[in-house]
């Protein structure tokens, strides 16, 4: 907080209170230094690769925003090379950990499918119905548009799942 509060009045001391904060594992300074590093803001030269391995240690430390991010990074092949499945996986850590957003990223990559992700349109339904009761009107939109697509019994099933998902708890 010290550091974002240096950051915010134009102390360049802030980025290293940061970095410090950062190294010793606090997810949300690890956040936030890596949005500098994408920004190339507060006098941080701006570095994909140094932004997606400050996502990708706040990933490996539980955080969900780190996970969804890197999930990100790695989706769109940005500081490094692109792995759709690996995205999927951390998008799924943290949609089971009660992301909403990475729950309907979950659902469309299931939706549409994607290099290494075979298209599986009852998955897809399963987490947009979660995302949705999670209030993301987006994925009510695409329950509905699925309700075409997705058999009976397949729809059942899903809404089953989605009704038995429960947040998992951090680690």
């Amino acid at each position: 907080a010290d550091a974002v509060e240096q950051l915010d009045a134009g102390r360049p001391q802030g980025v290293e209170a940061l970095r410090e904060a950062a190294n010793l594992g606090y997810p949300e300074a690890q956040l936030h230094l890596a949005g500098l590093y994408a920004e190339g803001q507060a006098g941080v030269t701006k570095d994909l690769a140094e932004a997606r391995l400050w996502v990708r240690r706040a990933a490996e430390g539980g955080d969900p925003k780190g996970m969804h991010a890197y999930g990100m990074y790695l989706f769109q092949g940005e500081g490094g090379d692109r792995n759709r499945p690996e995205a999927l996986q951390w998008m799924l850590k943290a949609a089971r950990l009660g992301l909403v957003d990475s729950q309907f990223n979950v659902a469309k990559l299931y939706e549409a499918g994607d290099e290494g992700i075979p298209v599986s349109k009852a998955e897809a339904y399963k987490w947009y119905l979660i995302a949705a009761e999670a209030g993301d009107p987006d994925a009510s939109e695409a329950v509905k548009r699925l309700n075409a697509q997705v058999p009976a019994a397949a729809q059942r099933a899903a809404r089953q799942a989605a009704d038995a998902f429960k947040v998992q708890p951090a680690a």
